[in-house]
């Protein structure tokens, strides 16, 4: 057999597969541009790391824009699957035994529990006073004071002496008594009070305080489900497209290093580049082949 008929399709095999394959190798070599002298060598450094930025913005834009997009997010959450176990877990932890001291304590400390306990106790006395005085307590107490002791003379002898004037020159200053007490002592009033139904409250279970706020399990899922799509369709909407995943992708994509951004391309298109470049080395197979033939 003459050696010279197989040596075209064998050189053409090799250079085609050589060809793509330092085609693919310079996608991502070299790394750095390679200088001679104040010359930069064409080609240098490789496709990749010369475009890396152009990449991330093209990329950013793709997965943010079309691949994970806002909607795409809310759909998902909003999926029957995940809005049902939601619900479910929910309905599973408001129907528990477990009382409302034990369930706070098991999602914060002890110490972080008082805290809070503490502060709510002084919140809640302290809305309570202002409340009081802006109803305006010591203004209800002077005129119902006033109403009661007018009921009580009217009819005797008492009435000729106690007029108008005088009943309010007494109930008048009680209800300015009456607001300076609480302004001064009403928190230390208020407290125990509180104390008391803190401490009922926290021994309560938790399927006893929804029974109590009149919520059955049909109306607890409804509301649950309802709660859940609200947040889903305004907070969480809102706060993904403040996350700017476009951005986001584009900047982690910036700051890879060329070699882990090599390797997941390669992980992701090693088979499709290996036949890139095989069909490389068939092509010149065949030109090879051709070239002897014709």
């Amino acid at each position: 057999m003459d050696l010279s008929i197989l040596s075209g399709p064998i050189i053409g095999a090799i250079i085609g597969y050589g060809t793509n394959w330092i085609a693919i190798k310079m996608l991502f070599r070299p790394l750095k541009p390679i200088k001679i002298g104040g010359f930069t060598l064409p080609f240098t450094p490789g496709i990749i790391p010369r475009r890396q930025e152009k990449l991330a913005v093209a990329i950013g834009q793709m997965v943010g824009n079309h691949l994970f997009t806002t909607q795409d997010i809310q759909d998902m959450l909003l999926c029957e699957e995940i809005e049902n176990e939601l619900v479910q877990n929910i309905l599973g932890i408001l129907s528990a035994e477990n009382t409302l001291k034990n369930f706070c304590l098991q999602k914060i400390g002890q110490e972080e529990y008082e805290e809070k306990r503490e502060n709510l106790k002084i919140w809640i006395c302290e809305k309570i006073k202002k409340g009081l005085i802006e109803a305006g307590i010591g203004e209800i107490i002077a005129i119902e004071g006033g109403n009661v002791i007018r009921e009580k003379v009217n009819g005797s002898m008492l009435k000729m002496f106690v007029t108008d004037g005088l009943i309010n020159s007494i109930v008048e200053p009680l209800g300015s008594q009456v607001e300076n007490y609480l302004q001064e002592h009403g928190s230390e009033k208020i407290m125990p009070v509180v104390e008391n139904q803190i401490l009922e409250l926290e021994e309560k279970s938790l399927k006893d305080l929804v029974e109590d706020l009149g919520f059955g399990n049909e109306i607890l899922e409804s509301k649950i489900r309802e709660i859940y799509r609200n947040f889903i369709l305004n907070e969480v909407s809102q706060f993904l497209q403040r996350l700017d995943v476009a951005k986001t992708v584009e900047n982690k994509i910036k700051q890879m290093n060329v070699l882990d951004l090599e390797k997941l391309i390669l992980q992701v298109m090693q088979k499709e580049l290996n036949s890139i470049v095989n069909l490389g080395a068939l092509i010149g197979l065949v030109l090879g082949s051709l070239n002897v033939i014709l």
